[in-house]
């Protein structure tokens, strides 16, 4: 129990410190992150977000009309249908963040919408990660094993010798046909 506890914790630090970055409002200095995973993810997600930028806004503005905290559940369970790798982790909560961007509130509302969709969002990922993925957390080393997957020095492949870059290419690199599944299949 202890240590589910501990899990639950160290992924609510690390989603809360994601989906926060996500909320910062311009022209504001942002955190430093909470934790070297926090650090990673905020990495490991400016370069998701670049590379696949038209997913995510297509995915955010088609399914802005449902339920985030549905939204978001369901797309951690069709990622799950392949298998599940750090990759995938960091997909989630960077899809989870992109479902945080709304665009079309007053600015004193939208502060404070967005932080109840966080807190709502940050239980909905802390219970699918700890209560179903718990034991892979813990197999793969936790939120330590992530920073360390995406930071580890690995033979670099042959067509890129920035072995972090690829590393979060090839993860994410499943869940684009899932994502266009995805949007076909809530519309």
């Amino acid at each position: 129990m202890e240590n589910e506890d501990g899990l639950r914790e160290e992924t609510r630090q690390l989603v809360s410190d994601y989906l926060e970055y996500c909320c910062r409002r311009e022209g504001c200095q942002e955190r430093p992150p909470s934790t070297p995973a926090a650090a990673t993810m905020r990495t490991v997600a400016r370069e998701l977000r670049r590379s696949y930028r038209d997913f995510f806004e297509c995915a955010r503005s088609q399914l802005q009309d449902r339920a985030p905290e549905h939204v978001i559940s369901e797309v951690a369970e069709m990622m799950d249908q392949d298998g599940f790798n750090w990759g995938r982790v960091a997909v989630l909560v960077v899809f989870t963040g992109a479902m945080m961007e709304t665009e079309d509130q007053e600015k004193k509302e939208r502060g404070q919408l967005r932080s109840e969709l966080s807190r709502r969002l940050t239980e909905e990922l802390c219970d699918y990660l700890v209560e179903k993925k718990g034991a892979w957390l813990r197999e793969n080393g936790g939120w330590t094993g992530f920073h360390h997957h995406f930071t580890q020095k690995q033979p670099p492949p042959q067509s890129d010798p920035n072995s972090t870059l690829c590393c979060i290419m090839a993860a994410a690199a499943g869940f684009g046909l899932m994502g266009l599944a995805l949007l076909l299949a809530v519309r």
